[in-house]
């Protein structure tokens, strides 16, 4: 009853932080995560220990919502328009970002090149919690949609994050089978990257074939919304539970919720339709507990070497997407559009900030401050740039329907 009362508080409290935001002409978001933030164990910790040992899990529904919403929203024509430049966000930027803040940190922090790159692969993870929600939002107004650059940047950015992850782990390994006299394979772990992606487009396909067989023999449309947001759960429960280096779960649920959309359009606009029902009330939980994880206070006595370093390496990073951009037929306002909506880091950075110094890495408490500053500079600078610009820098078309329906 406690957990029951307490999330339906948090629920009404972020709703209003969000509308107060907004009052501010700020991202609604912004709004959640600071609520987050203040009544979380950083400061007033107000949230009882079961809600908060709960919140993964939340943080998890609400994630794979919006990444269901996000593949729902991603045509077929669009992903052939998008897929080399989408594929090229998903590596270039983030690879060139986290090498950046691996030889930085040897300048500044006088980290070894592998403790570097711990920290800059935690850092070079764009951050889905803030990007998707602001790329279905666009989609749904039918911003950019003339040369599909949200979708673009949805693909891109799901799968930035299994490569920042994998080298992150990998860095991990390397560092502590070294303090063990052991020595690892760089060269193998990089397999898990590409193996992990085409995994993931392979399960989603094959668990779409077996969702579209069962449907068939259901009549009922809600309990078809049911089945296929069962099915994206299990997918993150799998990748949660085993820990398999092989398996991006966050990529698996958008390009199931694609492959629904091209192949079951007697069904998608209904599932989309009931997907963003879930999402309304899912974001006030998605952001409140992102808020939740991140503590200000251990940035301290690192906030101006780390702004320095962060300064560089998001410069960096700017660069990696304008690469990323080369022979699109983007104009300059929609890349620079690009660039800012790959600037917001949350998600992974609050997750992973303190592993490293869990796991006994030596300097892993300078990392988990840098960690925390990169999420309280850059949610709310990307959050509140892809508000303000994508009006201006981005066309606007005329609503158009999906014309589909379940039956």
């Amino acid at each position: 009853m406690t957990i029951v009362l307490s999330l339906l508080i948090i629920g009404i409290l972020a709703n209003y932080s969000g509308l107060i935001a907004e009052k501010f002409k700020l991202p609604s978001l912004i709004g959640m995560m600071i609520l987050g933030m203040f009544i979380g164990p950083s400061y007033l910790n107000l949230v009882p220990e079961g809600t908060l040992a709960i919140s993964s899990t939340i943080k998890d529904i609400a994630l794979v919502t919006v990444l269901f919403i996000g593949g729902l929203g991603i045509s077929l024509s669009q992903i052939r328009q998008i897929g080399r430049p989408a594929v090229l966000l998903s590596a270039v930027p983030a690879t060139l970002e986290g090498f950046t803040v691996a030889f930085l940190a040897t300048k500044f922090l006088g980290f070894s090149f592998v403790q570097g790159a711990i920290l800059g692969f935690i850092i070079a993870a764009v951050s889905p919690a803030v990007l998707i929600p602001s790329m279905v939002s666009l989609i749904n107004r039918r911003v950019g949609q003339d040369k599909a650059i949200p979708q673009m940047l949805l693909v891109g950015a799901s799968a930035d994050d299994t490569i920042a992850i994998t080298l992150f782990t990998t860095f991990l390994g390397v560092y502590l089978q070294g303090q063990n006299g052991e020595t690892i394979s760089f060269a193998s772990q990089l397999v898990c990257i590409p193996v992990a992606i085409l995994s993931s487009i392979l399960a989603a396909f094959l668990l779409f074939k077996i969702s579209e067989f069962c449907l068939k023999r259901v009549s009922n449309d809600s309990l078809k919304v049911i089945f296929v947001f069962t099915v994206a759960l299990l997918m993150r429960q799998f990748e949660k539970t085993t820990h398999t280096e092989y398996f991006n779960s966050l990529l698996a649920v958008m390009v199931y919720g694609f492959f629904i959309r091209n192949y079951m359009v007697d069904c998608a606009q209904f599932i989309l339709d009931k997907m963003n029902a879930i999402w309304k009330y899912g974001k006030l939980y998605l952001f409140s507990f992102v808020g939740m994880a991140i503590n200000p206070t251990l940035v301290g006595e690192y906030i101006y070497i780390g702004i320095l370093i962060l300064s560089i390496s998001l410069t960096v990073r700017s660069i990696g997407v304008l690469i990323a951009l080369i022979g699109t037929n983007l104009n300059l306002k929609e890349r620079l559009f690009c660039v800012i909506a790959y600037l917001p880091k949350a998600t992974v950075q609050s997750a992973k900030a303190a592993v490293p110094l869990q796991m006994g890495v030596a300097g892993g408490e300078i990392m988990q401050a840098i960690a925390i500053l990169s999420v309280l500079i850059t949610a709310p600078i990307g959050a509140i740039g892809i508000r303000l610009s994508s009006d201006r820098l981005l066309s606007v078309e005329e609503e158009l329907d999906m014309d589909l329906s379940c039956g």
